[in-house]
């Protein structure tokens, strides 16, 4: 879900995504190297569990729809792609404190594991 409540857009840049996830302004592309590495190191950890296409990120232009592919709206997991990949880049870019640092990874865990059984 966007802002407000609305469905998220397939066709929205994965990195303008994150960079709001992580407290960034959109257009602040200062951090990009950064967080385009934590992009594609969580896309290649979805990758490697069976969610999602291949995918290298490295500018503005690749979507949620290139990630998920083309019927992706048909699975009921679409809203936790994003979700997941905003949690490991937070917790890799800007960590929590370390006292909620085990929550963060228990979310991203679960996440992952209803990736898995809505992809099989």
């Amino acid at each position: 879900m966007g802002k407000g409540g609305e469905k998220m857009k397939m066709d929205g840049s994965i990195l303008k995504h994150v960079r709001a996830s992580a407290g960034l302004e959109e257009d602040n592309d200062a951090f990009d190297v950064e967080l385009l590495n934590h992009i594609n190191m969580s896309i290649g950890k979805l990758n490697q569990n069976g969610v999602g296409n291949y995918l290298i990120v490295s500018d503005e232009v690749a979507t949620w729809e290139d990630l998920l592919g083309p019927k992706a709206e048909e699975k009921e997991a679409i809203g936790m792609i994003p979700t997941f990949i905003g949690l490991n880049v937070k917790l890799l870019f800007d960590p929590p404190p370390p006292s909620s640092v085990e929550f963060h990874v228990r979310s991203m865990d679960e996440l992952l594991w209803r990736l898995k059984i809505a992809y099989e």
